[in-house]
C-alpha cells in the first residue's frame, strides 16, 4: 500500500499505474498544442507570489512599446522598477500572509527575444483578518472591441477581511483603494522604459478566435478546441477599473510563468 498526494491509501501498483497514465497524457496534451505566435513590440509581465507557502497567486499584463527591442539587461531594469513601485503601490494594499516572490518579463517579438526573471521579497502590510487564498480582486481592462467571453481583466490578490462590505462585495472605500494603487502602479511601468523603449502602453493579447467542436470517437463525448489566430490580436486599454464584486484566482493559481 501507498499513500497518494490526497491522502488516500491505495494498492501500489495502482497508484503508479496513475502516475504513469497521468505521465502519458500530459506528454500527448504538450505535443499537440502548438507553440504560440510571436506578438510584435509586446512585453508579457507576470507577477507571482505566495499566501501563507504552499498556496499561490498570479497576475500577468502586457505592455507594448513602439521603439526598439528590449535586451536581457534592459528587461532587468524593467523587473526592478515594477518592483519599487510595487512595493509603494500594492504592498500596502496586501495582508500580511501575502508575499510577492518572483516577477518575469517576456519579449514577444520572437522565440527569441529577451526574456528575464527577478526573485524578490514583498510582503503585505495592509490590517485585517486574511482572507482565503483563492479570494482576489478583479480589474476590468477596457478595449474598444467586444467579443463573446466578456473582456480582458487582471486578477490581483489584495485586500482582507475588512475591506469587504459582505461575503460578495468589497467596500466602496477599498475599492478607490484598490484602484488608486493599481492605478499608480501602471502609471511607473510605463514610465519605466529602456532607451529607445519609445512610448509604454497597456494592452490586451488575443490569440484565439472560435472553436471546433471535436467529438471523441471512443467516448462520444465532444469538446470546444479553440481555434488559434494566425496573428494575434492586440488591443490597446483604454481604461481600468476594479470591480465591486470579490472574485477568484483558483483557477489560475496552478498557471505557470
Amino acid at each position: 500500500m501507498i499513500q497518494s498526494p490526497l491522502g488516500v491509501r491505495v494498492p501500489s501498483f495502482t497508484f503508479a499505474a496513475l502516475l504513469r497514465l497521468t505521465e502519458i497524457r500530459c506528454r500527448r496534451y504538450s505535443a499537440s498544442m502548438p507553440a504560440l505566435p510571436a506578438v510584435s513590440k509586446v512585453v508579457r509581465v507576470a507577477a507571482s507570489g505566495t499566501i501563507s507557502a504552499p498556496a499561490v497567486w498570479l497576475t500577468r499584463f502586457y505592455i507594448q512599446y513602439t521603439g526598439t527591442a528590449p535586451v536581457v539587461s534592459d528587461l532587468d531594469a524593467f523587473l526592478t522598477a515594477i518592483d519599487t513601485a510595487w512595493n509603494t503601490n500594492v504592498k500596502p494594499l496586501q495582508d500580511v500572509d501575502t508575499t510577492l516572490t518572483l516577477l518575469s518579463a517576456i519579449d514577444l517579438s520572437s522565440p527569441t527575444s529577451a526574456v528575464t526573471t527577478k526573485a524578490v521579497s514583498r510582503i503585505g502590510t495592509r490590517a485585517g483578518s486574511v482572507l482565503p487564498s483563492q479570494i482576489c480582486a478583479v480589474q476590468s481592462y477596457v478595449i474598444a472591441r467586444r467579443y463573446r467571453g466578456g473582456h480582458p481583466r487582471g486578477y490581483w490578490r489584495v485586500g482582507t477581511q475588512t475591506d469587504m462590505s459582505n461575503t460578495t462585495v468589497w467596500s466602496p472605500t477599498a475599492v478607490t483603494a484598490f484602484d488608486t494603487g493599481l492605478d499608480a502602479l501602471f502609471t511607473a511601468v510605463f514610465a519605466a522604459g529602456w532607451s529607445g523603449a519609445g512610448t509604454l502602453s497597456h494592452v490586451n493579447v488575443s490569440y484565439y478566435s472560435g472553436f471546433t467542436v471535436v467529438t471523441n470517437p471512443i467516448t462520444g463525448r465532444a469538446r470546444n478546441v479553440p481555434t488559434l489566430r494566425g496573428t494575434p490580436l492586440v488591443d490597446p486599454v483604454t481604461a481600468t477599473t476594479v470591480r465591486p464584486s470579490i472574485g477568484t484566482q483558483r483557477r489560475r493559481e496552478a498557471f505557470q510563468l
